[in-house]
């Protein structure tokens, strides 16, 4: 049977035999040694002394060198001491670590060697601010009031209200109503702050759009009161503030509360809604009640009850802006960019054209909110105007300058050639800086017009769009017989005199003719009847989609002349009345949309009229 040794792997004691038997082997073994050392076989717990070395064999010196395995050592440590270590270098670069440079390759330009040029990416001009910024800010969304203009009547009767949060029965309550826009909150959150900051009052702001319930609007009026009524009930909030309101001692607060929307309190609790005023209402009451929302007879219809416990609260209505009140209030904060001693000119809008803003929005809705957005507009379409046209006069100034001897940069990763781009950026960005609230260039009647034919929708596509299916056939029988003539007109080969059927514009009757013509092929629509046909007429003259001609000729290809003795032609009526369009072809595309499309193209098409 053989030896149970030579199956498996050799041991160190059977490696260290041989070595010691064999002197040739010993001198190999200690050759390898020394150059390098192989622990693959070798046992983790097992350490060695110097007391294992043979100090009588011939290669003791040698074998009494220090050796790799002379202390215990893990096998990445041994491996990391004998075997060369390879470089470590990172696999991915971080482009992000260090600012991109550029190679310093030489280049020749103009016979001489120059180094490349490093790219320059030009700032955007649009991110310059200009002198605009300030006045857009006035007008923007969320912007403070500031200095509240007008409403003189309302500031009063508020002011003697809150007078009494210094007397001895200070309890009361105020609804104040009137459109979105009209300045209720602003004037209301301003003045209130006033009385805020007396000795003795305690106030308290809740936007009752934000209420969930009606525990909810308890626990919110007592944390904005500084009251902790997070872990109350609805219960025990409503007693909480009902100890507050109505407390005998002589030193007790005065609270001042305003809920706005207070409407919104309606759909959630009209009990809740009832108690606040109440409690207000009280003889002995500390509550001072504001009360804002929109609708004018919120007490009347929703709360009787009130006026049957003969407890009825004060009002207080904020009518809708007038046009002097909006354009006050627009010239005010204007001039309030101007430097002390010019405060008599109006920067950045004209006061021709702050006169259409207030006439318009007044006119509407008498919204302020709506004016602002108008005159923010019209600030933005002149600075754009203003930026183009300094941007342009910038680059002819730059082309009028002498050229410089400095070689042309590289055009790199697509950036323009630096110098250039950076001169006229420059140039724009001084002229624009140059600009003052006096010099800037105001915004014009021309400006408001655009910003207003969007903002009231009154444009000719949504008035076509708002037409029924007979005006916008009648419509369209006055354009297609107006493109009939012009056709004709230009058909002609020889030139002439052109008879005065053709140019003139179409009367009432013969466009009615024109109408049941081209309704009646393929019987598309049955038409109306002459009288509703007129009304239909004077409906399309009101929206301004069509207009009456005057004059002797009535032509709509050749402009009026008026008589040279100034005497004034009897208008048309009737029948013989002349009318033209005022819709162009582009606008005209869109009113073949809807209900009835099929039949308003066939009647635009005038095939009936050839």
């Amino acid at each position: 049977m053989a030896r149970p040794s030579e199956l498996r792997k050799r041991t160190r004691s059977i490696v260290e035999d041989v070595i010691q038997s064999s002197p040739s082997k010993r001198l190999r073994r200690c050759r390898l040694a020394s150059v390098s050392f192989n622990d693959e076989n070798q046992d983790p717990d097992y350490d060695i002394d110097e007391n294992d070395i043979d100090n009588d064999s011939e290669g003791e010196e040698v074998l009494k060198e220090p050796s790799p395995r002379k202390f215990k050592r893990s096998q990445s440590q041994t491996s990391l001491k004998s075997n060369p270590v390879t470089p470590s270098a990172p696999r991915h670069r971080d482009v992000l670590g260090s600012y991109p440079s550029t190679p310093r390759h030489a280049v020749m330009s103009a016979g001489k060697l120059f180094k490349r040029l490093t790219p320059q990416s030009p700032l955007t001009p649009t991110t310059i601010q200009t002198v605009y910024h300030q006045a857009r800010q006035l007008f923007a969304r969320g912007a403070e009031p500031g200095q509240l203009v007008g409403r003189e009547a309302e500031r009063e009767q508020l002011t003697t209200f809150l007078d009494r949060v210094s007397t001895s029965s200070p309890g009361g309550c105020m609804y104040i109503s009137g459109p979105p826009g009209t300045g209720k909150s602003a004037m209301i959150t301003n003045i209130a702050k006033t009385y805020s900051e007396q000795e003795g009052v305690r106030s308290a702001y809740v936007n009752c759009m934000s209420i969930k319930s009606s525990k909810d609007l308890y626990q919110t009026l007592l944390t904005a009161l500084g009251e902790d009524g997070s872990d109350l009930s609805e219960a025990e909030a409503i007693s909480s503030l009902q100890k507050m309101f109505f407390s005998k001692a002589k030193s007790s607060a005065t609270y001042l509360v305003t809920l706005d929307e207070i409407d919104h309190i309606l759909t959630l609790d009209l009990e809740s809604l009832y108690r606040l005023f109440e409690w207000s209402l009280a003889k002995s009451s500390k509550l001072l009640l504001l009360g804002i929302a929109n609708a004018l007879d919120l007490t009347d219809r929703f709360l009787p009850r009130l006026k049957s416990k003969n407890l009825k609260p004060e009002l207080l209505p904020f009518l809708p802006y007038t046009a002097a009140q909006v354009k006050n209030i627009i010239i005010t904060r204007l001039k309030s960019l101007m430097p002390e001693g010019q405060e008599g000119f109006v920067p950045f809008i004209h006061p021709a054209a702050i006169e259409l803003c207030s006439r318009k929005v007044s006119s509407q809705t008498g919204d302020l909110r709506r004016a602002f957005e108008i005159c923010r507009r019209a600030l933005d379409l002149v600075e754009a105007e203003t930026r183009s046209k300094h941007e342009e006069e910038a680059r002819q100034k730059f082309l009028q300058l002498t050229p410089t001897k400095k070689p042309l940069g590289e055009n790199i990763n697509g950036n323009s050639a630096g110098g250039s781009t950076r001169s006229v950026f420059q140039i724009t960005t001084a002229s624009l800086k140059a600009l003052t609230a006096e010099t800037a260039p105001r915004a014009s009647i021309g400006h408001l017009n655009k910003v207003t034919a969007a903002a009231f929708s009154n444009g000719t596509t949504q008035r076509l769009k708002a037409l029924n299916l007979q005006q916008k056939a009648a419509l369209c029988s006055l354009v297609a017989y107006e493109n009939h003539i012009r056709t004709m007109a230009k058909g002609a080969s020889a030139p002439h005199t052109p008879s005065k059927s053709q140019t003139m514009a179409p009367t009432i009757k013969i466009l009615f003719d024109k109408y049941c013509k081209l309704c009646l092929r393929d019987s598309v629509l049955h038409p109306l009847s002459s009288s509703e046909f007129r009304e239909v007429v004077g409906s399309l003259e009101t929206l301004g989609l069509v207009n009456a001609v005057e004059g002797k000729t009535g032509s709509f290809i050749m402009p009026q002349t008026p008589s040279k003795r100034g005497r004034k032609v009897a208008a048309a009526s009737g029948d013989e009345k002349r009318i033209a369009s005022c819709v162009g072809d582009k606008e005209m595309e869109s009113i073949a949309d809807g209900i009835g499309a099929d039949i308003l193209r066939t009647i635009l098409s005038g095939e009936a009229l050839d």
